[in-house]
């Protein structure tokens, strides 16, 4: 269960925090392989590792987990992200309302693929990287980017894997961007200012799992025995 809670201090000010519970939901580790960790812990430990990386992302407050009810329970509460909203939200209201021009396209996507080069460079693997779990914020020209949910985040020492598959998983449910804001994204993540050769490497590997994938999905469809 996820809930919005406000929290009054000792001073009388208020603080918005998201308060995540659960009950016997687990996530197996390299070090639980079989029963696994609460789904919880395994999201704080990572939430803690993108800090000590400097990745946007949460900020935890306060991590628990006991026996109760036959059962393990845990809760994770942490600071509400105020302004932010998530990016397939955003580009809803664009699609709705009107695109911004080109100049301020650009810096919304460079904003964007800036934590997830840092994440990638970092050694992580996101492993559920859709535009809902990008949350944005701008206040005049300043953008700022988080990354939520974070309980499939992996270390994957394989840097070209890990990019792959959460670049594709991301090209893959953002809808509404053109073709070229979607080249501008990768060259930004790539550092580079024009579509070359180390760019379009990364484009033809996105693009040949996105083939695999939808075409997985078209088999496992496919109504004819």
């Amino acid at each position: 269960a996820v809930s919005r809670f406000v929290l009054e201090r000792p001073d009388g000010s208020e603080e918005q925090v998201i308060i995540k519970r659960q009950q016997n939901h687990f996530s197996r580790t390299i070090r639980h392989p079989f029963r696994g960790i609460p789904t919880f812990e395994k999201e704080i430990i990572n939430i803690l590792r993108y800090k000590r990386a400097g990745i946007p992302g949460l900020e935890p407050l306060y991590f628990s987990r006991r026996r109760a009810g036959g059962g393990i329970r845990a809760i994770l509460i942490t600071k509400f992200l105020e302004g932010y909203i998530a990016l397939d939200d955003l580009v809803r209201t664009w699609v709705e309302n009107g695109w911004p021009d080109r100049p301020d396209r650009l810096r919304m996507i460079r904003a964007l693929a800036a934590p997830v080069r840092k994440l990638h460079d970092a050694g992580f693997q996101h492993n559920c990287l859709y535009p809902r779990h990008l949350l944005v914020r701008r206040t005049g020209d300043d953008i700022r980017v988080k990354i939520i949910d974070l309980e499939k985040t992996k270390r994957r020492p394989l840097g070209l894997e890990r990019r792959i598959r959460d670049l594709e998983s991301l090209h893959r449910r953002t809808g509404g961007w053109s073709r070229t804001d979607r080249l501008r994204f990768l060259m930004a993540y790539a550092g580079s200012d024009r579509l070359d050769e180390k760019t379009r490497r990364l484009c033809r590997r996105i693009l040949k799992r996105n083939r695999k994938k939808r075409a997985s999905q078209g088999s496992r469809n496919d109504p004819t025995p």
